[in-house]
């Protein structure tokens, strides 16, 4: 059996590209959950946001991420917000294989900081609430040993540096 890798980080963190290139790298799958919960509900995440709130969205990725916690041979991007809930939170944390993604906020306000298909970052101060929900989630992103900084990296080279961090585990 091959355990799943999940990447977990701040939203814009490249989890997204990275989880690509890594599953393809290692010949296996990759599963955006964001993506899976878009395709569950039948409708976008900032239309989920605002028709039935972030509880029902969290709902919908605490059953998409319990799937994919018994996938195999698989990659998963992770949504940025997935650790703030406490039984997520544990789930993830009894993985061996977690990556988290680290990014200054600057980096996310380049990246994503007026992307409409954000919902959290809708409003006049985007940096300032990207500040806000980086300090709040810090305490979530630092109990994960594997930690790469990806500011100044290319995806193929955090890819080469999560490939050398799994080595390790082996």
């Amino acid at each position: 059996m091959t355990s799943p890798v999940f990447l977990v980080g701040f939203m814009g963190s490249g989890k997204t590209q990275t989880g690509q290139l890594l599953a393809k790298r290692l010949g296996w799958s990759w599963l955006d959950l964001d993506e899976k919960i878009v395709e569950v509900a039948g409708k976008s995440i900032p239309e989920i946001f605002a028709q039935e709130g972030e509880g029902a969205f969290r709902k919908m990725e605490r059953a998409c991420l319990q799937e994919a916690l018994a996938s195999e041979a698989t990659v998963v991007s992770c949504g940025g917000g997935i650790v703030t809930q406490p039984d997520n939170l544990r789930d993830l944390l009894h993985q061996s294989r977690v990556v988290c993604l680290r990014i200054q906020p600057e980096t996310v306000f380049r990246r994503v900081g007026n992307d409409p298909r954000r919902p959290l970052l809708q409003g006049s101060d985007s940096m300032g609430q990207i500040r806000k929900l980086m300090t709040e989630r810090e305490v979530y992103y630092q109990q994960f040993p594997l930690q790469i900084d990806v500011d100044k990296c290319r995806a193929s080279e955090v890819v080469d540096r999560i490939i050398d961090q799994l080595r390790l585990l082996s």
